[in-house]
Order: C-alpha cells, then sequence, then structure tokens
C-alpha cells in the first residue's frame, strides 16, 4: 500500500494501478474516451488529463507512485483536456440531430461537458469517401470516426481476427479492413464487438428499418415479426429501465402498436432448431460420427470456421439457425394453417446480432424460391422504431404473442446465452434416446461466461465429452490448445461473442463505464434462465405447438420434409 493525495485529500491504494482506477474508486470524474478496459484499450486519445506535480499525464496510462499529488480539475488540465476535444471536433461531423447515437454518444457528452468547439466545423458536403456501406451487416462513416481504436482494440482481443484496423486511406490514419475490402469479403466475422465498442456513430449495423416500414405500409403485405431471445434481455435499458430487466410482455404490445399482423418469437425457431439437432445428435452417436458436431446457430462462428477452419464445416449441425429455421416455417407450414398465400408473407426478425442480416441474405437460404427471412432490424433498431412512433414502452401494458409460432419452451429461451444451446440440445436428446421423461434436466456445467467450459454427460448410460466455447478468440486458444488431440469431443458450442447473444454486436450500447462496473452480461442471461424456470414446458420437444408442427406438416425431425427443407449446408 502507498500513500497519494487525490484532489487534496490522502488516500491510501494499492501499487501498480493507474491514476485513473485509483481516482475512479475514490469518486474523481476524469472524463475519457478511448479508454475500453475489457479490450485494453487507452493511450490514444489525450482526453484523460491530470494535472501531477504541476505537469500534464494521461490518466490512463501513468502508475500511482507514494506520495504523488494529483489534481483532476485545475484550470490547466480544463484547458488542455478542452483544446483536446476541439482538436477532435475538428475532423468530427458533428450534426447531432440524424445520428443514431445522439441520446447515448460518449463523445456528445464530452463536448457538452467541456463547452468545447471546433475551429472549424466539418461538415463534408459529399460524405460518398467517407461512408463503407458494401457489407451486408456492418457500415463504417469515417467522418464520425475520432481515431479512439476501440473497435480495433476490440476486434483484436474478442475475436482475434484483427480484421478492422488503423490502415492508411488518401494518406490518412483511419480504421478499415486490410485492402480496403468489403467486411463480407474479409475473414471479419461480423460479429459486430467492433460496433458495440464505438463510443461514436462510426461504426453501426447496416440499416434495415426502411426495408420493414415500407412492407408495413403495403396493403398486399402479411407482415410477421419475431424476436430473438436475447432481445427482451436488453432493450430495456435503451428505455431506461435498467439492467436484467424482463421485457417480453411489453415487446408484444410494442409490436402490435407498430402494426405488425402478427407477433411470434424466434425461441419457436430455437425449440425447432433442437428438434432437428438433438435428432442429428443421436444419429452421430448411433454412426459413430463424425465426431466433434458443432452447433450452427451463430453466423460469425460459421464464418470463423469457413474461413480459419474449413475441414471443420463437415462437423457442423446442417440443422438451420432459429431466425432461418423459422423463417423457413413462416413460408410453408404457416401459410398452409392461415391461408394466406406465402408469396403475401412477410417475415421479419428483431436480433442481437448485426451478422443476422448478412445469414438472412446467404445464397440458398430460401424455400421454394421464396426467401426464409425478408428483413433483419437490431435491438438498438427495434427500440428506435419503438421511440419514433412516440409509443411510451416503460409504461405498457403486458400481451402475449400470438400462438400458432409463438409458443415456446425454457430450453429455447436459454438460446440467448452461453451454455443455452447445448444444454436445450442435451435436455431432449437424453430423453429421445432414453424414451423417458427425465426431471433432472438442468446443466448448470455448461452455464457462465468463462470462455472455455467442458463437462461429461451421460445419455443411455453411455459417457459423452462436451465443450461450450464464448467469443470468438477463446475458438482459436481452444483449437491451439491441443485439447482435440488429447481426448473425443462429440458436441461443441460455438458463440463468437463473448457471454453469447445477450452480449451480441446488435445490442444496446453501453459506456465504457458501465462496461467496467456493470455484470450486464450475467444480468442479461438471468431473464432467460429466469423464464426457463418459470415456463411449464421446459424442453423443445414438448412445446405444444412445435408437436403439432411436426405432426401435421413436417413428419420426423431429420426425416424426409423436416431435413430437406430445415437443413443447409455451409461451404468454404
Amino acid at each position: 500500500m502507498i500513500t497519494i493525495v487525490l484532489d487534496g485529500k490522502e488516500i491510501q491504494t494499492e501499487q501498480n494501478k493507474t491514476i485513473l482506477e485509483v481516482a475512479r474508486e475514490n469518486g474523481a470524474d476524469i472524463p475519457t474516451l478511448c479508454f475500453l478496459k475489457d479490450c485494453g484499450n487507452f493511450g490514444k486519445c489525450g482526453v484523460c488529463l491530470v494535472e501531477v506535480d504541476g505537469k500534464c499525464v494521461a490518466s490512463c496510462v501513468v502508475k500511482v507512485k507514494d506520495g504523488m499529488v494529483i489534481q483532476t480539475n485545475t484550470e490547466t488540465v480544463n484547458e488542455r483536456i478542452k483544446k483536446r476535444v476541439s482538436m477532435l471536433l475538428d475532423k468530427h461531423e458533428f450534426k447531432c440531430g440524424p445520428c443514431s447515437r445522439r441520446e447515448n454518444c460518449e463523445f456528445l457528452k464530452l463536448v457538452i461537458k467541456t463547452k468545447a468547439k471546433a475551429s472549424k466545423p466539418f461538415l463534408p458536403e459529399d460524405k460518398s469517401e467517407y461512408i463503407d456501406a458494401r457489407s451486408k451487416a456492418i457500415v463504417i462513416d469515417r467522418s464520425k470516426c475520432v481515431l479512439c481504436g476501440r473497435c480495433v482494440a476490440a476486434c483484436k482481443e474478442f475475436t482475434g481476427t484483427c480484421s478492422i484496423q488503423f490502415v492508411k486511406r488518401n494518406g490518412q490514419r483511419a480504421v478499415g479492413t486490410v485492402d480496403d475490402k468489403c467486411f463480407d469479403d474479409s475473414t471479419c466475422l461480423l460479429c459486430g464487438q467492433c460496433v458495440i465498442a464505438c463510443p461514436v456513430a462510426a461504426i453501426t449495423e447496416q440499416p434495415g428499418i426502411a426495408k420493414v416500414k415500407a412492407a408495413l405500409e403495403d396493403p398486399k403485405k402479411h407482415v410477421i415479426v419475431a424476436m430473438a431471445p436475447a432481445v427482451r434481455t436488453a432493450i430495456g435499458e435503451l428505455f431506461n429501465m435498467g439492467f436484467g430487466k424482463d421485457v417480453t410482455g411489453k415487446l408484444y404490445t410494442a409490436l402490435r402498436m407498430l402494426g405488425f399482423d402478427k407477433i411470434f418469437d424466434i425461441i419457436f425457431g430455437a425449440d425447432m432448431t433442437i428438434m432437428e439437432e438433438a435428432t442429428e445428435l443421436l444419429k452421430r452417436i448411433k454412426n459413430n460420427g463424425p465426431f466433434p458436431m458443432y452447433t450452427s446457430c451463430c453466423p460469425a462462428w460459421v464464418r470463423q470456421a469457413q474461413n480459419y477452419f474449413p475441414e471443420l464445416l463437415e462437423n457442423l449441425s446442417s440443422a438451420k439457425s432459429p431466425q432461418q429455421i423459422f423463417g423457413t416455417a413462416t413460408k410453408t407450414y404457416y401459410p398452409g394453417i392461415s391461408g394466406i398465400d406465402a408469396k403475401d408473407v412477410f417475415t421479419v426478425t428483431v436480433m442481437p446480432c448485426n451478422d443476422k442480416k448478412y445469414e438472412a441474405d446467404l445464397k440458398g437460404m430460401e424455400t421454394d424460391g421464396l426467401r426464409d427471412i425478408d428483413a433483419v432490424i437490431t435491438t438498438r433498431e427495434l427500440a428506435k422504431m419503438i421511440k419514433d412512433a412516440k409509443i411510451k414502452f416503460a409504461t405498457l401494458e403486458d400481451s402475449q404473442a400470438d400462438p400458432a409460432m409463438g409458443e415456446y419452451s425454457g430450453a429455447g429461451a436459454i438460446f440467448g446465452a452461453t451454455g443455452g444451446v447445448m444444454e436445450a440440445a442435451l435436455r431432449s436428446a437424453k430423453d429421445f434416446a432414453e424414451n423417458a421423461e427425465l426431471e433432472n434436466i438442468e446443466y448448470k456445467e455448461v452455464r457462465g461466461l468463462k470462455g472455455i467450459k467442458e463437462a461429461t454427460v451421460e445419455i443411455a448410460g453411455n459417457s459423452y465429452n462436451v465443450a461450450v466455447l464464448n467469443g470468438a478468440a477463446n475458438v482459436f486458444e481452444f483449437m491451439k490448445s491441443g485439447k482435440m488431440d488429447e481426448k473425443q469431443y462429440h458436441f461443441i458450442e460455438v458463440m463468437a461473442c463473448p457471454g453469447g447473444c445477450v452480449n451480441g454486436g446488435g445490442q444496446p450500447h453501453l459506456t465504457a463505464l458501465n462496461r467496467d462496473t456493470v455484470d450486464y452480461k450475467t444480468l442479461r442471461a438471468s431473464v432467460l434462465y429466469n423464464q426457463d424456470k418459470n415456463l411449464a414446458k421446459r424442453k423443445c420437444h414438448k412445446n405444444p405447438s412445435i408437436i403439432k408442427m411436426y405432426e401435421t406438416y413436417f413428419g420426423k425431425p431429420g426425416e424426409g420434409r423436416a431435413h430437406e427443407q430445415l437443413h443447409y449446408k455451409y461451404s468454404k
């Protein structure tokens, strides 16, 4: 322990901490912009200045020393910070009205706090040279970029791909891909961890709201909507309702008020996926492989396999993801029970993921010439639609999803958390294999935020090794570790985003401080585990609507029409 003086107050603290860490622990407010602790980004923006022994230093990089005298609010410090913010404003398009981040822009808050102004406003007339909108999933607007490096650090730390980097464009430093490739044509996973790391609107999802609104306004279209499990865990944050708030019922109500014809749920699609995936796992067990079988629900993990581990593509489950499998059902099963022409059905999904936009557009993701999914919007985009419609979300009454494809199981609900797909599949596979109604259905060893989780499970008297990986960087670590050579794995769940879909790239932005101090991934996941615990049906194959659909339309899981329409093979 050492003694320092912070703003005139003597403080005991540990060595090897930065001034910023100690200041925050003791309630001192030091502004930051580039600092993002969870991916080790610091020292790039020059905003977090303090005065030490008469000199201005960056508090995020300088360590405290015994006897150090630190001042955080001197005239010199405030002027230097204001000058630095002004320099950043000189290269930032400061048009906040139409900006998607105006409510939670970290840079805007800094500008307001410092009262900084640009020496010459940066308002480009032709923005085409600044915007890269070639990707189906991610858009870069370099007129907004403050070169803080948070996107670059997040990509490196969480994906291990370094797909987005600092590059030279027209002689200037900028963020982008190597060789200026479109994100979709690069080795980028499109997961969007760069998007949720960005403090401004320099990196965003490819917008989808206009397409959805056009469908809603078209009297010929029968517009279906369904949200992913993770959406209900986080969207309340965008309406100041706090973390870990279950707003499922309010979302159903809001979607009706927005004019959608049918309100269904992607968790119904998750239940469908498990019907196919659990059946596929048991077939592999019967045929002794190929092992391990990998989940294929996460399109960012699929892209990782395609780009970095093409030898594993045969091991991927061929069951479509919950989004795509749900979309197939809306264009095949649903028209049959509703009497609506499949060509008139327009299917919208609300996802916690940018990559789902890319997945929906993949060649072959269609049935009888109709796209499985017609439009995808993120959690953030749905919140914007609700706000634009002036719906007072926090005060809405709860309502229910429409029954045909809105009923879901507890096992399907936990898909949004890392380990959830594994647990859901094991619940059904074990019942199927043992022809029993098993009561011990919780697999807590695959829960939690650890990047690599392993367990041995028993099915029909035999032991099987399983693993759950979350965070694409942990996938690389797992593959390099030699574990695959040491023992036979039978089933592996992979989610590219740390924590799974609850922390997807389409989820609400969090400030750097909230990312550091709030256990938001656990809080969001708790919504799904609470739903699982309280639902009457906790296994995918026990969902009455799923049972009816298979009996009347798809037949046996993994066979005939089900296999033909609900499976997809990926290639390099």
